[in-house]
Parts: structure tokens; sequence; C-alpha cells
């Protein structure tokens, strides 16, 4: 399948090497940041220090059985993003619509081609933290980045993210485990993002508590999701294609389901906000009887599984 020879591409050495070269490049700019001082220095300087917070990402994604929590994130749009007057290349229109909406959890891609912009992790955090006390209130923030190396982590801290994703591929087991550790002592979940049976047997020897399975096609991911151990929460980093695709994600078992291209594609498509994909995404559908599947629209139960679930 197209998404698996891609995902096979995206993990290739070459591939790999250009990431690491990328990601050894900003950290070195982290560097020069961290020896001027400001709050990277002072992030660095309470490593450890602090108390344990609440597990929020594992509280966040792990839902009843039967039900899907889903982890929105934008994606930078070329040309015109806009929907009734709304930049769907705006972070905070983003962050709004991903609260209001019932989602568990938003993710931040801070490089590269897809990131929305240089300010999008801060923005999304001072967004989200406009709803403290209210109902629905901040959602936990996870950074998605080629993390090589812990002045990374505390760069995520000091911006005020609650979870980073960890590349097992990208780092190995060894280093994968000296960065959860790192991350750990900064306050920050980590989920550890895999995609072979190997890389989930290793993810579950180092102790991972959430495990972000991409890089391969929805079928290859049902197949992998059976590998995971009990109790370990498992999120489908994979593309869908519309609502009757995150049904499928639900269907085959997944706590959640990151949702991005496949969000903006039918917002777009449908001329409709990320609210209404993703109330849809969550209502009780059938991918075998559902409208979804044969119109590829909104239509689902007025019973959403995000609200039942809660």
């Amino acid at each position: 399948m197209a998404a698996d020879t891609a995902g096979a591409l995206a993990r290739s050495a070459e591939s790999l090497q250009a990431a690491t070269a990328s990601a050894e490049a900003l950290v070195a700019a982290l560097q020069t940041e961290l020896d001027a001082g400001g709050a990277l220095a002072a992030a660095v300087e309470k490593k450890g220090k602090g108390k344990a917070g609440k597990p929020k990402l594992v509280r966040a994604l792990k839902k009843p059985k039967g039900t899907l929590a889903l982890v929105g994130e934008g994606k930078l749009i070329d040309g015109s993003a806009t929907l009734g007057g709304y930049d769907l290349n705006d972070p905070k229109y983003l962050s709004e619509q991903f609260r209001t909406a019932g989602n568990a959890v938003v993710a931040v891609t801070t490089e590269g081609p897809r990131a929305l912009s240089p300010t999008a992790l801060a923005d999304t955090v001072a967004e989200q933290a406009v709803a403290k006390g209210e109902f629905p209130g901040p959602l936990p923030v996870l950074v998605r980045a080629d993390i090589i190396d812990e002045v990374q982590l505390a760069d995520a801290k000091a911006k005020g993210a609650d979870g980073v994703m960890l590349n097992l591929v990208l780092n190995g087991a060894e280093k994968t485990a000296e960065l959860m550790a790192a991350a750990s002592d900064y306050g920050l979940e980590a989920v550890v993002r895999v995609g072979t049976d190997e890389e989930i047997q290793e993810a579950a020897k180092l102790g991972a508590s959430i495990l972000a399975i991409g890089d391969c096609s929805l079928p290859r991911a049902e197949e992998l999701i059976g590998a995971v151990p009990e109790g370990v929460v498992t999120i489908a980093d994979v593309l869908i294609a519309d609502v009757r695709g995150a049904w499928k994600v639900r269907d085959m078992g997944f706590n959640a389901l990151i949702i991005s291209d496949g969000l903006t594609s039918v917002c777009i498509r449908d001329r409709v906000p990320p609210e209404a994909v993703i109330k849809a995404m969550l209502s009780k559908g059938s991918v075998e009887f559902g409208l979804g599947m044969q119109k590829g629209r909104l239509e689902g139960a007025k019973e959403s599984l995000g609200s039942l679930a809660m």
C-alpha cells in the first residue's frame, strides 16, 4: 500500500540521517539560547526539582472501551486556507476548535514543512490557558518533533508543553530510554512512536505508557496493535481520509487517533469548520451502515462518544 511505502521511505537510513542533521542544527541553536540564559535556562535549572504532576496525557487519552480520543494537529496548508474568515493555518484558531469540539489533546509540530509557524507551540499553550477554570478546560499539549537531545525537552517545557513524542527508530532503544528519563525529570510525559512489532516490544521493555503507531497503512496498524501489551495507551498516527476512517480506528481498539491531513481535507472539501468534522468523528457512527460511508459527509448519531466518555 502507498502508506506502507511512504512509511518505509520515512524510516530509511537516508531520511533518518536527514532528520538527525536537521535536529542537530536546531539543538545547536537552542544551546546558544541556553547559554544566554532566559526561560530555557530557567527550565534546565528546575529539572528534577518539581513534584511529578498528574499524567495528563494518559488520563486524557485513556477512554472507556469502544470510544476514541482525538489528538488534533494542525498542518501547514499551501495557498488559501481560509474558511469563512477563519484561517486553517492559524494555531490559535485550531487550538480553540480542538478544545470546543471535544478533542482530548492538541499536538503541535514545531519544525519542518508541516509546522504552522515558529510560535505555534507558544500560541497554542497560550490559547489553551484562556480556558482555565472553564468547561471544557485546557487540553494537554503534545510536541511533535525530531527530538534527539535533552535541550529540546527543556525548550518544550519552557514553552508550556505537557508531553513530547519520541521516535524510537530515530534514536534507538538506549537513547530513547535516556530521553524518556529526562522528559520525566522535566515533568513531560513521553509518547514513544513505533512502526514495527520489534519496536513495540522494545518500547514495552523501556516502560513506555503511551505508544503512537505510525509510518504504516491503516490495515498494518491494525495488525501492530495486537502486539501492544495490555494497559499501554495506543495512538494511531496514520492517514485517514474522512470521518469513516476515524470510526475504523475506533473499532480496531485504538485509544486515540491523531487527526491532521484527514481533518483539513474534509474541512476544505465540505467547507465546514474543524469543530463539525471532529464532532462527526466522535459520533456514535457505524462503519458499515453510517451515512459517512456512502457520502464521506459528516452524518452521524447525535450521541457523541466523546461526551459519553467524560
